[in-house]
C-alpha cells in the first residue's frame, strides 16, 4: 500500500478499498468538499474580499491616507503592514472555527459575515481614492 492513504476500516478482502483509500495527493479544493456550492462560493467570495480589503489599504496608505480602525491603526504603527495581513488571517481563522460549530442552515453566516464588510471596506478605500486623486 505504498503511496495510498487509508480512511477508515478496510476489509481483509479489499471490497472497500476503491472507497476508502486514495492517493495521497491532495487538491486545493479539498477542505470545500464538504460544502454546498452557495457557501463554497461565499469562502472563494471572503478570500477575494479579503484581497481587496488589503490592497486598497496598502495603497491608501501609501497614498497619504490613514487606517480608521484604531486597532488596526495600532497595530500597523507597532508592527508594519503585516500586522493587517495577520490581523486579516486570524479573523478567517476564527471564522473557520466557528463555522464548525454551527449547524447547516447557519453555515452561510460566517462566511457571509466576513466578506460584505470586507467588500464594503475595498469599496470605501476605492471611493476615497477617487476623492483624494479627482
Amino acid at each position: 500500500m505504498d503511496g495510498l492513504v487509508v480512511r477508515g476500516i478496510v476489509s481483509s478482502d479489499g471490497r472497500y478499498w476503491s472507497a476508502l483509500a486514495s492517493t495521497g495527493r491532495r487538491r486545493l479544493t479539498d477542505p470545500l468538499a464538504g460544502v454546498g456550492r452557495t457557501e463554497r462560493t461565499l469562502w472563494i467570495l471572503v478570500g477575494v474580499a479579503l484581497v481587496g480589503d488589503l490592497l486598497t489599504t496598502y495603497y491608501g496608505l501609501r497614498m497619504g491616507l490613514s487606517e480608521s480602525n484604531p486597532v488596526a491603526r495600532a497595530a500597523i504603527r507597532q508592527f508594519g503592514f503585516g500586522a493587517m495581513v495577520g490581523m486579516k488571517l486570524f479573523a478567517v481563522g476564527i471564522g473557520l472555527g466557528c463555522r464548525r460549530l454551527l449547524p447547516e442552515r447557519h453555515g452561510l453566516l460566517v462566511p457571509a459575515g466576513l466578506a460584505v464588510p470586507w467588500l464594503a471596506a475595498a469599496v470605501v478605500n476605492l471611493a476615497l481614492y477617487a476623492m483624494v486623486v479627482g
